[in-house]
């Protein structure tokens, strides 16, 4: 009963995670504009993922582990649409 409890937050959270970044995607494919979302922001999820992936390893938690790599990958295209849409001379960083 505990597992199935566990393996419902776990879906729930990436769902929950997934969601966020899918919202922010279909906003900026709809307006085809993304000059007030932040990409500052999602560089710094990106190196907070890895930074959470390597103490995820250390603890041999592979179920967390997997759950930042899957919202690593969606933070990665969301940021790779924003950026496209960014206005002209904008730059990374």
């Amino acid at each position: 009963m505990v597992q199935v409890l566990g393996v419902t937050c776990v879906v729930i959270a990436l769902l929950l995670e997934l969601g966020s970044y899918w919202k922010q995607i279909a906003k900026t494919l709809r307006t085809k504009k993304s000059k007030d979302v932040s990409t500052s922001a999602y560089l710094l999820k990106v190196v907070k993922y890895a930074f959470t992936m390597v103490a995820l390893v250390i603890y041999a938690n592979w179920v967390g582990f997997l759950m930042e790599v899957v919202s690593l990958a969606a933070c990665l295209v969301a940021l790779a649409i924003v950026a496209r849409y960014k206005p002209k001379n904008w730059r990374l960083l």
